[in-house]
């Protein structure tokens, strides 16, 4: 019997580890830079967003840019116009301008259509231009307002207006938000194209879901207790410390006013005593309110309302407290004050603010702008004088 002669190839090549993982890391490399390529290309169609990675914490954070094509002129920073309304102006004030920076949050941003009416106004009666910078930012509060207006006293305005008290607790949270102990890491990961691409979806998301919450809140407007959970619990001490923090703020503000000769004007800032934005436990409280003002008791409701108000912890919305220090202040610095709550609160019905001049817990509607305006109005003229 003839046996079978069996021949071999050659033996298949075996990788060591190292090898593995080299030729891994080469094929996510690889795949890495494919869809970097692809988020380039994808952002020719859809630009990333704005993002101010700082949220106004970080202490190189500018409000203005010189603008490219004109360095003449300065424009709102891009990554600011998600919080900001895009501006425009000349970094040297043009001969005969009346130049007015106008400091607050999302209640100075919405001012706009009657920033535009009082230049008209005040143009009619100084006999000059009027220009009024918008730099009211949404959630802004005293802490990143201080260097804003450290900021716009550079550009030689002729009179500074303050309209600021919502949001000295909603800083808080956005400080958590803009992480400054990673900030170079985030700002130097956001070149990458793809990590653009997956921050904005995360960002999306986000905001899809505040923006359900937001619409869950009106839908239960009828109901005191609309409000969202607060993320941030805050303690008895950090109450007072925001409180101490506010007044030294706006303090701040009217020395550095001071110091460059710049006049300054306040104003009080009215809040929804009537259906108020209240966690579930202050909710609970403002009950009692309510049960007043269905009973056309307008009066003892307001009371309530007010004490609730003002003692609620981390409240999203001024109280009688921030507008005592808002008093406080002014007088100590001897800084003319436009009564913007009294003015509210007088043109209510039964004088209670929220029934009929707001369109949500803390931002006036129409007819309530009109009414900051009007009593602003003469502020700015004896001031200007």
């Amino acid at each position: 019997m003839t046996g079978a002669v069996l021949t071999c190839g050659p033996m298949p090549r075996r990788f060591t580890i190292k090898q593995r993982l080299g030729y891994a890391l080469v094929a996510v490399v690889a795949l890495l830079l494919l869809l970097e390529g692809a988020a380039r290309v994808l952002e020719i169609w859809w630009p990333p967003r704005a993002v101010d990675y700082g949220l106004g914490f970080d202490p190189d954070s500018r409000l203005f840019a010189t603008l490219e094509s004109d360095p003449d002129q300065l424009i709102t920073h891009p990554d600011k116009r998600a919080n900001f309304l895009t501006a425009r102006f000349s970094a040297k004030k043009p001969e005969g301008v009346v130049r007015i920076v106008a400091i607050g949050g999302s209640s100075v941003r919405l001012l706009e259509p009657d920033f535009q009416k009082l230049e008209a106004a005040l143009g009619d009666r100084l006999g000059r231009a009027v220009d009024i910078i918008n730099c009211g930012g949404d959630s802004y509060g005293s802490h990143r307002l201080v260097p804003i207006a450290v900021e716009m006293l550079g550009y030689d305005p002729d009179l500074v207006v303050l309209y600021t008290g919502h949001n000295e607790f909603e800083e808080i949270e956005q400080l958590d938000l803009a992480a400054l102990n990673n900030l170079v890491l985030r700002k130097t990961l956001s070149r990458s194209a793809l990590v653009r691409a997956i921050r904005d979806v995360v960002a999306g998301y986000r905001i899809e879901s505040l923006r359900d919450d937001h619409n869950a809140r009106i839908m239960g407007a009828s109901r005191p207790a609309h409000a969202r959970a607060w993320a941030h619990r805050f303690t008895a001490e950090e109450i007072a410390e925001r409180m101490v923090a506010f007044e030294a703020n706006l303090t701040t503000i009217l020395r550095l006013c001071r110091e460059r000769g710049v006049p300054i004007i306040m104003g009080t800032v009215p809040s929804d005593h009537y259906k108020p934005h209240l966690p579930a436990q202050d909710a609970q409280r403002f009950v009692r309110a309510t049960q007043r003002y269905d009973n056309k008791q307008w009066a003892e409701g307001l009371v309530i309302a007010r004490e609730v108000l003002a003692t609620t912890t981390g409240r999203h919305q001024t109280s009688d407290v921030e507008n005592g220090i808002i008093r406080r202040v002014a007088e100590a610095q001897q800084v003319p004050l436009a009564d913007i709550e009294a003015a509210v609160v007088a043109a209510e019905p039964d004088g209670v603010p929220g029934r009929t001049l707001f369109m949500d817990h803390c931002h006036l509607n129409g007819d309530g702008m009109a009414i900051w305006r009007k009593t602003t109005q003469p502020f700015i003229e004896a001031a200007l004088r």
